[in-house]
């Protein structure tokens, strides 16, 4: 039995009780390991005829590599950059919207996606990751509660509530064009995903939008939302070149 002062060698594994390494090596044999100032090593057996026994090195083990993570690094090249917080949701949001972009292009767990954007914090932003963090243990935070936390934090849903009424209350401007118009649309849509469940919603909602002189020349009604954005181009073209004869008739 050890002694009570006795401690682990990670070594070779055995307990130390204060007795010399030395006085604990079995001593050499044929056939057996010789631990020596030059490394480990195997007497190989005499062969037949009693020729002197030979040594034969065991190679040491290769030192441990630590595994890099390159995606910290890949992220930041492909554009995903510092957050240090702000008050303006519109900054958050386009910050948060690239970096959404660039994960998407990496091949990871949402776990690792996790510690690919908190590694992107800085200042105050670090300070809150961290805050949150303790308020979340001894659980770890998923991918899901994160996002919602960074929604409560950066987008807040007053924020988020303006943004759905905007879409919902959507026109499309005099001086604006159906690409301008759909390019907005597309834009805020995010915030009333209840209003464009399916391809229909989505139509219904766009050409309810259109300036009327648009709108009225879509004789049918389009369920393609490809479709119906080319549409409504040709139908503002020929508008546009209607316009431009009645001008040169009035001159």
């Amino acid at each position: 039995m050890a002694s009570q002062g006795a401690r682990a060698d990670p070594v070779v594994g055995r307990e130390e009780s204060g007795e010399s390494a030395e006085g604990l090596v079995a001593p050499a044999s044929a056939g057996g390991v010789d631990i020596g100032r030059e490394g480990v090593g195997v007497d190989a057996p005499n062969p037949p005829g009693g020729a002197p026994a030979t040594h034969v090195p065991i190679p040491a083990p290769a030192p441990a590599v630590a595994i890099i993570d390159r995606n910290y690094e890949r992220i930041r090249r492909m554009g995903a950059t510092e957050f240090e917080g702000t008050l303006d949701p519109e900054i958050a949001e386009r910050w948060w919207e690239k970096v959404k972009d660039v994960l998407n292009l990496v091949d990871c767990t949402l776990e690792n996606r996790l510690k690919y954007v908190a590694s992107l914090f800085v200042g105050n932003a670090l300070i809150w990751w961290r805050s949150m963090k303790r308020a979340y243990e001894p659980k770890e935070i998923t991918w899901a509660e994160f996002q919602r936390e960074f929604d409560d934090k950066y987008r807040p849903k007053m924020y988020r509530d303006k943004k759905r009424m905007e879409f919902l209350n959507l026109v499309q401007g005099d001086n604006q064009t159906v690409a301008e118009y759909e390019l907005r649309f597309a834009a805020l849509a995010k915030y009333a995903p209840e209003a464009v469940v399916t391809p229909e919603d989505r139509c219904y909602h766009f050409e309810q939008g259109l300036r009327p002189e648009i709108k009225k020349g879509l004789a049918v009604r389009i369920t393609n939302f490809k479709t119906l954005v080319e549409s409504a181009v040709r139908m503002e073209e020929a508008v546009i070149e209607e316009k431009k004869k009645g001008k040169k008739r009035e001159s």
